[in-house]
């Protein structure tokens, strides 16, 4: 029959779903905060255990064991993501977006030829990650050569349609004259542009979508829309949005902090992009021994990349997932990373690592907040008062991430082009010029 579990099965499937909508939450469970979790669960519920006092955690083999139990749960490295990210990408923001687009697709006819999305994105001499390499089993440390122990960066700007047509980049390199040399064997028909910092700017932009003009070819009468996040070079650029207006180009701008999520080129090209990208590094690194990479080397190697990455399949799949072509509203909302709603808990959060407060004696119960069984399989409530146990969501309630107010929201999906959103910059320009003169003139007073 094996060892009996320490926990009562419910009270273990009500720790399961705790941790599962912990991960929901964005605050997930650590291997320590599992332990202590479990010890926390005997000590209140009064359950006989063998678990370790001094250490206030269960042990090693009751986790094998819980895990082995729950094969629904693993332990995985988590990826970084903001809380701007979450509080930006809200049901809300998703909707306006779809409501502003719609209607400009019905302009174009829903010709994925007519749509594009365009972004940037950074490179630089030094690849960001490095492959696996075979070496000798028990050595203790291994080592790849790299071309430096920083590189410089390069802007690169990419755009693609919804059909899988790919316009020529804009490379901006950190430097203050542009030079023929440094787009040796970069894809064809790719313009080049600098500034000492290396990023884009207005003029660098204006510049890309003038090129962009003359590869598409719009006009009024067979405009093209155009999708793209919210960097001021991009909505805060007059030059850009008169020259849009003038050819048909119809610019709509994402919502804030939703890129990862809502934009075409960042959920299907810029990984593979930056994953062939640092391959192509090592190989030149291999076949220079002794050299490095420079600027002049980066359009060469940045070429063979973007040649692997630029597939039709890649541009498709992009704009499908994010539901852009074909246009699909509800496509997040049974995602596992549904956007947020205004009516979300406002727990405040806890801080995620590993000196969680479930290790110390917490104040118990508030019943605000119940942990909800995600299993298929119905589970008594923890707010169930038939419910014998105390569970985790009496002592420490499930944190949420609270939504920043409408007042102080900023940034929003819309269209660029649009006449009220040209007109706002013209009036904060001449206020700002107008702010220059007075204090130019209180200068020349003194």
């Amino acid at each position: 029959m094996g060892r009996k579990p320490v926990l009562p099965v419910e009270l273990e499937e009500e720790l399961a779903n705790y941790c599962m909508q912990m991960d929901k939450n964005y605050y997930g469970v650590t291997a320590a905060d599992l332990k202590r979790m479990a010890f926390q669960l005997v000590l209140r519920n009064n359950i006989p255990h063998p678990f370790s006092l001094p250490k206030k955690k269960a042990g090693k083999k009751w986790m094998k064991l819980f895990m082995a139990r729950h094969p629904a749960l693993s332990f995985r490295k988590p990826e970084s993501l903001s809380k701007a990210r979450v509080q930006g990408f809200t049901a809300e923001n998703v909707k306006t977006f779809f409501e502003l687009l719609k209607p400009e697709l019905q302009k174009i006819n829903f010709n994925p030829n007519k749509i594009f999305n365009v972004d940037e994105t950074g490179i630089t001499t030094v690849q960001h990650k490095v492959r696996k390499i075979l070496t000798m089993k028990g050595k203790r440390e291994v080592h790849k050569l790299s071309s430096a122990e920083r590189g410089a960066l390069v802007t690169i700007v990419t755009c693609m349609s919804a059909s899988g047509q790919f316009i020529p980049p804009l490379m901006v390199f950190p430097r203050k004259n542009m030079k023929a040399e440094l787009l040796d064997g970069a894809p064809p028909v790719t313009i080049g542009g600098c500034h000492p910092s290396g990023w884009i700017q207005p003029e660098l932009f204006t510049k890309w979508l003038i090129h962009f003009m003359s590869i598409v070819k719009p006009s009024k009468k067979d405009p093209v829309l155009l999708i793209l996040d919210g960097h001021y070079s991009h909505t805060r650029n007059l030059d850009v949005i008169d020259i849009a207006r003038d050819n048909g180009i119809i610019i709509i701008c994402l919502p804030p902090h939703s890129t990862d999520r809502m934009q075409p080129l960042d959920v299907s090209f810029m990984f593979p992009l930056k994953t062939y990208y640092a391959q192509e590094i090592e190989n030149w690194l291999t076949n220079h021994p002794g050299r490095v990479v420079t600027h002049y080397q980066i359009g060469e190697i940045f070429g063979k990349a973007y040649a692997k990455a630029c597939k039709i399949d890649t541009a498709v799949n992009g704009f499908r997932k994010t539901g852009i072509f074909p246009i699909n509203e509800n496509i997040f909302v049974d995602s596992p990373h549904a956007p947020s709603s205004s009516g979300a808990n406002n727990t405040t959060p806890l801080a995620n690592d590993n000196t969680t407060p479930l290790a110390n004696d917490i104040s118990l119960p508030s019943t605000s907040t119940r942990s909800r069984p995600i299993t298929p399989t119905p589970l008594p409530l923890s707010g169930n008062s038939s419910f014998p146990f105390i569970v985790l969501a009496d002592v420490q309630p499930i944190p949420t991430i609270e939504l920043p107010s409408t007042s102080t929201r900023r940034g929003q999906a819309m269209i660029v082009t649009a006449s009220p959103h040209k007109q706002e910059i013209m009036d904060a320009e001449k206020k700002r010029k107008e702010k220059d003169e007075r204090l130019a003139g209180k200068k020349r007073g003194l």
